[in-house]
């Protein structure tokens, strides 16, 4: 009888405690699961943040010229996130109404701090593109860290891979449009008709 229940803890435990180490922070599959930060999801519908908390970022209610629209995330307890580190702002952009950026601002001076944080929650940096550029990317998440000495406030930005590609996808097809509704009255006015 011990050995049955022997075989079937280690059928249970051994299998979960394998699957629980893959999702402990420091890892990539950390960032993918997360998929966000704090409260804040990729691809979840922009309503199902409090309204009360939500701004337009700069102000601009307009849409982009990728169709995307800009908010300011106002929620004090994501701003602290422990050691020190105080972000200046959270912004969120959108797209179709599905958050496809999280931008983490924060003063310029704490970016080595930033990196740090982010090392320790998800691994190694996958990618340098360039001085003070560090990205991390899995399948479904990318994660940007930037703070040259050429910007102002340095920058963390949480990208959803598949609405970032949609977003891509739909422009292309649209200035597609754009190219064939300009060539149109050039194509009537050739074969003799007129252009109205």
């Amino acid at each position: 009888m011990p050995k049955k229940i022997t075989l079937f803890l280690c059928a249970i435990v051994f299998p979960c405690s394998i699957f629980c180490q893959r999702i402990q922070k420091g890892s990539l599959e950390y960032l993918r699961l997360s998929n966000g930060f704090g409260q804040i999801e990729l691809g979840s519908v922009i309503n199902q943040l409090r309204w009360d908390k939500l701004s337009y970022l700069d102000d601009a209610d307009s849409v982009d010229t990728d169709s995307c629209r800009k908010f300011c995330y106002k929620d004090s307890d994501l701003l602290y996130l422990g050691n020190g580190l105080l972000l200046d702002r959270i912004g969120v952009r959108t797209y179709n109404d599905r958050i496809v950026n999280i931008y983490l601002f924060f003063p310029r001076n704490a970016g080595h701090a930033m990196l740090q944080n982010f090392e320790a929650n998800y691994g190694a940096y996958t990618d340098v593109p360039g001085e003070f550029m560090y990205e991390w990317k899995t399948t479904a998440v990318t994660l940007s860290l930037r703070y040259s000495r050429a910007i102002e406030m340095g920058v963390a930005i949480f990208t959803s891979v598949d609405l970032e590609k949609q977003l891509v996808e739909d422009e292309t097809k649209r200035k597609t449009y754009q190219q064939h509704d300009q060539d149109l009255p050039v194509i009537t006015a050739k074969v003799g008709g007129s252009p109205e």
